[in-house]
């Protein structure tokens, strides 16, 4: 039996099977790219506080937190990956008995190594979530660029893939980037979730060890505490939390991708994507894929086997090895999915090219001014909505049997005397303004319309919320926390060298 597997000579007489660390084990190291280099800085936090609490003396603490160190800038590609030793934090606990001798023993007083991994695990998501939040932040900004330049790009808006009402692109593609701002905010919940410390729970009801809970989540940079223990060591509220924001994510980034693989086809041609971002088929060479926009909407599938997954686990009774085991790796990996496919789509967005005449020519559909010919009805005599319908509708029933090129003032008068409807008089001006697509988006005056006045204001307000979420940045500065931690043991180490 290896002398490297935990519990080998005390409680176990044996080492485990080479089936078991064939199959868990492996598993579990295959987060460790995720995990490791935060591991270290639990055990350098950790030791610290322990310092701090007075359970370890200075002189010893010192020797153990320099050496702690020294491995930490070494970088975590020197700690040899062994299935047989078991997951990340043995591997790293053989690796530090080497280095550091017998002392490394001193690391895991009063923690359990779920709560190293939970500590680490946080730390990596709050990362890769900040890198997600300024993703998107950029994202949106691209949007904003491309809104503005489309205020007068009229189109056919869209229910049931059939043209519905006059609009304009400017509007149409608020109507995606909307959800993401929303996301934003998501994403901005799920940091302050994860940035709460689970350090020095004891595994799970307290330790009798000495240490001050506040100093290390302060070495940490968390904003606060998980408060009790047990709660501390599972929290499987994080992981859904994270895991729904990145599916709401994901699910807005499919839609508009399933929305632009439409658009890009040769029946639609609305748009046509920068050679960047296709690939062309191995045997029709004329052939140029909308690769990027189809690896979105594939990666937006498997989110939501992810979310599965992440559910699944955390329903089992707390203490199960289920809770988290399969979250450390999974969560960070779909962060990673979600970065890439958001910096993807900006790629795709600020490069495309969209094809006015095309989208034009969709517009000046005969029939898609028909909703705003019912309000005219409405809004110039004292008819039902319901009664406007049924005009519009027998004069759009007409037009197809006569095989006619659209709505004339006239067609509308015959199909109110079909139906027996009394028509008022429509002043001509009144009629040719809601049947020209322009003059007609003009009236939509209401919050939120596509009217490109509402448009601008949109824009603006979303300029707002992305100041909010670079202010929001600003204030963690999350992209040199490993710089300032590694100052502040500098620090801890000199002071403990003055006394």
């Amino acid at each position: 039996m290896s002398n490297s597997f935990l519990g080998a000579g005390s409680r176990f007489k044996e080492g485990p099977d080479q089936r078991l660390y064939n199959s868990a084990f492996q598993y579990e190291l295959e987060c460790s790219p995720y995990i490791m280099s935060n591991l270290s800085i639990a055990d350098m936090s950790h030791v610290m506080t322990l310092i701090q609490g007075g359970v370890i003396s200075s002189s010893k603490g010192r020797k153990l937190l320099s050496g702690l160190l020294e491995v930490h800038l070494q970088g975590t590609e020197n700690i040899p990956l062994d299935p047989a030793v078991g997951d990340s934090y043995n591997n790293r606990d053989k690796y530090l008995q080497q280095q550091i001798g017998p002392d490394s023993g001193y690391v895991h007083i009063g923690r359990a190594r779920r709560e190293a991994s939970t500590i680490a695990w946080q730390m990596v998501c709050r990362e890769k979530l900040f890198c997600l939040h300024e993703k998107l932040i950029q994202l949106c900004e691209v949007f904003n660029h491309v809104v503005s330049q489309h205020l007068n790009t009229f189109m056919a808006d869209f229910t049931y893939l059939q043209h519905a009402q006059p609009t304009t692109l400017a509007h149409y593609l608020q109507g995606f980037q909307r959800p993401l701002l929303r996301d934003i905010g998501r994403i901005e919940t799920a940091i302050k979730m994860v940035n709460l410390s689970p350090a020095c729970s004891g595994s799970v009801n307290g330790s009798q060890i000495e240490m001050n809970r506040e100093f290390i989540a302060e070495l940490l940079e968390f904003d606060g505490i998980l408060t009790h223990t047990r709660d501390a060591m599972w929290a499987p509220d994080m992981c859904i939390d994270v895991m729904t924001s990145l599916c709401s994510i994901m699910t807005s980034l499919n839609r508009i991708s399933e929305e632009f693989i439409i658009w890009n086809s040769a029946e639609f041609s609305y748009l046509e994507l920068a050679d960047g971002f296709t690939r062309t088929s191995v045997i029709m060479p004329q052939k140029k894929n909308p690769y990027g926009l189809a690896f979105i909407r594939g990666q937006a599938r498997t989110f939501n086997g992810m979310m599965t997954n992440i559910l699944s686990t955390n329903q089992t009774i707390s203490g199960q090895p289920d809770n988290r085991l399969y979250a450390y790796g999974e969560l960070p990996k779909a962060l990673d999915y979600a970065i890439q496919c958001v910096d993807l789509f900006a790629g795709i967005l600020s490069t495309s090219k969209f094809n006015k005449d095309k989208l034009a020519e969709a517009a000046a559909d005969k029939f898609i001014v028909a909703t705003d010919l019912c309000d005219m009805l409405v809004k110039f005599s004292d008819l039902d909505n319901r009664s406007a319908h049924k005009i519009i509708g027998r004069a759009v029933r007409n037009a197809c049997d006569e095989e006619q090129d659209g709505f004339t003032l006239d067609s509308i008068k015959l199909a109110a005397q079909q139906l027996n409807i009394d028509l008022p008089n429509i002043p001509d001006q009144v009629f040719n303004s809601n049947i020209d697509i322009p003059s007609l988006i003009s009236l939509r005056k209401g919050l939120g319309s596509a009217n490109p006045e509402q448009v601008k204001l949109m824009v603006q307000d979303s300029q707002n919320s992305i100041a909010q979420a670079h202010s929001f940045q600003e204030n963690y500065r999350m992209s040199s926390f490993n710089e300032r931690f590694v100052k502040k043991v500098n620090l801890f180490l000199n002071e403990l060298k003055d006394k």
